[in-house]
């Protein structure tokens, strides 16, 4: 029944998908822009090849795919993508995973205590609490996740530590694998949560069972999480190896405090867990991030209740626990805007590198549901005063009349950077009309608490209210983050040039300065790009493109070469010296127009150079975007670096009289023959980025590969070579297979060895 009720709510912002619609998220969305790309590459792959693919060729000239990631690569949901179509796949993975947020928070606070409609209402308010279910806007289908394994693993730790059930590790382990392979950042302060929440049931609850030393439990939820975190090994060694060739390396432009506190939680938008308006919902948003496409909102009832849960007797410890762990998360949210943050960011491994801290917010969030449960139970019995749930209510009525009658339009005014100070007048007819909203909410809600409590209605009958009340109060608010789509076959269908391009056989690279298709869209088509979308590419080819700038060095001539960008999409027709049209003006998918441009002469993906200079790092991009310099002839490597090929130190240099053509091509491996063969040795230049993951054979020997022109794959050739093989291989994907398999030999001993031996629990004198 709970399960049914928990997916009845879900449907008052999914019904579209009982019509056949979609959701990808809106056109700015993380989901459509680049999500659907990444999973459907990864899907298709998988699919083609019967392996995850390690190299995404299609964007910044290539990057890792599992180390730099490109979400749920090894989440069950995954899965679902190889067996039906991704748009589908997608869609159904967060609404299962929706409905589950409720349903796992309902079961938590059954084994709390709570009665079976109190913890109804927890389940619901926490599944459409504004940081859950918002989370569908922006696509953020791993948030989803882990805010949904969330109360899981707060209920199997429960049963681990608090009942001495054994097999609870076991299935612990498994949880923290999901967890991780979810959302990392989540998944990091979700794992601080729980080692709190062990501590309190291992050292300060008093009822737990079984009369074994608190330190037992403690180690073996431990061996679970690192268990747990074993099983992930396949996916969490490759990022790690990863990081120092990110943006986010020492000293790489996405560090420090600022990157690390950017799009934290303002303590100035705090007023929006009861009233959203106040600062603005999506385009309305006045705050200070950049933008917002998600909301804190809680509810009037939620946060009612919880206030009336500070009061129990019967379950001071727990109340008291959930209270200051929300209070803890909440200042964590909101990161650098106390003093708060500071000691964690210095002292928290990996913390550094991490950004939007205002995401924890569904930890508050969470512990805010499960009081307001304790909170309605309280009511219910008659336990809160009649006083105080009147003082509670009142005051959320006070703040609603205030806002209603335009009195925290000053407030907002005050709060306001001076950037954004127009944009507070333009909300102040949304602020006004959300107050009224929160008015009518607020008084209904009033008027259902003092009937419950003064006994004026049923119990059954007042839980149904609340429970109606609460879920249509989260629609109203939640409603405008849903953005439903027809299927991904019209959302991203074929237009001329995406037609002319995918028949031309690869490789090849597209440029598309203007924005015509913009972000990872042309991926949908499996058309490589020299741009995109990623947010975590290659630090090397940020560098080189010239990220900080708008990538403007791929304009320039060189790098055109040096990339091997072939085709331009422009939004109108103009004459492009060295290109010629092919595609007239088109109207795409996306509502735009596209001509495109071809090279008059083929640029090479591979070429054959006879000799290298050495330059230092902080000189090699300024002297390839150099017209003067000539990228055909010379290869640039590092300083430091020792080759066997010639190197040269001024010109003139030798021209190549070898050259190489790519004789095979797909994902992570090259085949390159060399015809006209150098007679000393020479350097061999495809237009890919260098990873310490490519391999190369020489006619059938191992090669080594470096990096050459700051960011592309080298390959040293003897004299005489004629081919060579490139294929991307990771030894650190390999060894954490190899992990994550005894990880999971493991964590399946911890929970089926328990179950086997059945042990005799003792429980207050009776044997179960």
């Amino acid at each position: 029944m709970a399960l049914l009720a928990c997916a009845a709510a879900a449907l008052l912002l999914l019904w579209p998908l009982l019509s056949g619609e979609l959701l990808l998220g809106g056109r700015r969305s993380d989901m459509f822009i680049a999500g659907y790309s990444f999973r459907r590459f990864g899907a298709e792959m998988f699919k083609a090849t019967g392996a995850i693919p390690q190299w995404n060729p299609f964007l910044f000239g290539g990057l890792p795919y599992i180390g730099a990631m490109h979400g749920d690569i090894f989440y069950p949901t995954a899965w679902l993508r190889w067996i039906m179509p991704v748009d589908l796949a997608i869609t159904w993975g967060m609404a299962v995973h929706f409905v589950l947020a409720g349903w796992f928070t309902y079961r938590l606070a059954r084994a709390l205590g709570v009665t079976f409609g109190s913890a109804l209402f927890a389940g619901i308010c926490y599944e459409l609490t504004g940081i859950v279910a918002s989370q569908m806007s922006p696509g953020h289908d791993g948030k989803l996740f882990v805010s949904a394994l969330t109360p899981l693993a707060f209920w199997t730790l429960l049963h681990a530590i608090r009942r001495d059930r054994r097999w609870a590790f076991g299935a612990f382990a498994f949880e923290v694998a999901l967890i991780i392979l979810g959302h990392y950042h989540m998944a990091y302060f979700l794992l601080l949560a729980l080692g709190l929440w062990a501590l309190y049931l291992a050292l300060w609850d008093g009822e737990r069972v079984g009369g074994r030393p608190a330190w037992m439990p403690l180690a073996l939820a431990m061996l679970a999480v690192a268990i747990g975190a074993s099983i992930t090994a396949l996916q969490v060694l490759p990022f790690l190896e990863y990081i120092p060739f990110s943006p986010r390396a020492d000293g790489g432009p996405d560090t420090g405090w600022q990157f690390a506190t950017s799009f934290a939680m303002p303590p100035s938008e705090i007023m929006t867990l009861l009233l959203p308006e106040f600062n603005g919902v999506l385009d309305r948003y006045w705050g200070s991030n950049p933008l917002k496409f998600h909301t804190e909102y809680m509810g009037v009832l939620p946060l009612t209740l919880a206030a009336l849960a500070l009061g129990s007797r019967d379950k001071r410890r727990l109340v008291l626990a959930l209270a200051l762990g929300a209070l803890f998360f909440l200042l964590l949210a909101f990161a650098g805007h106390t003093p708060f943050y500071k000691p964690f960011y210095e002292w928290l491994p990996l913390v550094k590198k991490i950004r939007a801290m205002g995401m924890v917010f569904y930890l508050p969030a969470f512990g805010v549901c499960v009081l307001a449960g304790i909170g309605l139970d309280r009511v219910l019995a008659g336990e809160a005063r009649l006083r105080a749930v009147l003082a509670v209510s009142g005051a959320v009525v006070a703040i609603a009349l205030l806002g209603a009658l335009g009195g925290l339009q000053g407030l907002a005014e005050s709060l306001a950077i001076p950037e954004r100070v127009d944009a507070v007048f333009a909300n102040a007819p949304d602020l006004q009309a959300g107050a009224l909203r929160l008015l009518a909410f607020s008084v209904v809600a009033m008027l259902l608490l003092w009937a419950a409590r003064a006994r004026r209605m049923p119990s059954h009958l007042a839980v149904a209210a609340v429970i109606a009340v609460a879920s249509l109060d989260s629609w109203s608010i939640d409603r405008r983050f849903y953005n439903w789509s027809p299927r991904a076959s019209t959302l991203f269908a074929d237009d001329a040039v995406t037609t002319h391009l995918r028949a031309v056989p690869k490789p090849y690279r597209v440029l598309d300065p203007g924005g015509v298709y913009g972000y990872s869209l042309l991926m949908a088509y499996e058309i490589p790009v020299a741009d995109g979308y990623h947010g975590f590419q290659l630090r090397a080819y940020n560098e080189l493109a010239g990220q900080q700038e708008g990538f403007r060095n791929l304009l320039t001539s060189n790098l055109m070469d040096l990339l091997a960008i072939r085709y331009l999409v422009l939004p109108d027709t103009q004459s492009v010296p060295g290109f010629h049209e092919v595609v007239p003006p088109t109207p795409t998918a996306f509502g735009t127009t596209a001509v495109l441009y071809e090279r008059d002469r083929t640029p090479p993906w591979a070429r054959v150079m006879p000799t290298g200079a050495k330059v230092p790092e902080d000189q090699q991009v300024p002297t390839l975007i150099d017209a003067r310099f000539p990228v055909r002839d010379v290869a640039l490597l590092p300083d430091s670096a020792t080759p066997t090929a010639p190197v040269a130190s001024a010109p003139p240099f030798p021209t190549a009289t070898a050259t190489a053509r790519v004789s095979a091509w797909q994902p992570g491996a090259l085949r390159i023959d060399v015809s006209g063969a150098e007679k000393a040795a020479s350097f061999l230049v495809v237009a890919e980025n260098w990873y310490p993951d490519w391999r190369a054979t020489v006619d059938g020997k191992t090669a080594r590969v470096r990096r050459v022109d700051h960011s592309l794959i080298g390959v040293e050739l003897p004299a005489g070579a004629t081919s060579v093989d490139l294929r991307f291989d990771s030894a650190t994907y390999r060894r954490g297979k190899q992990i994550s398999l005894v990880g999971l030999i493991a964590a399946a001993l911890l929970l089926l060895v328990p179950l086997v031996r059945r042990p005799t629990l003792v429980t207050a004198g009776k044997q179960p």
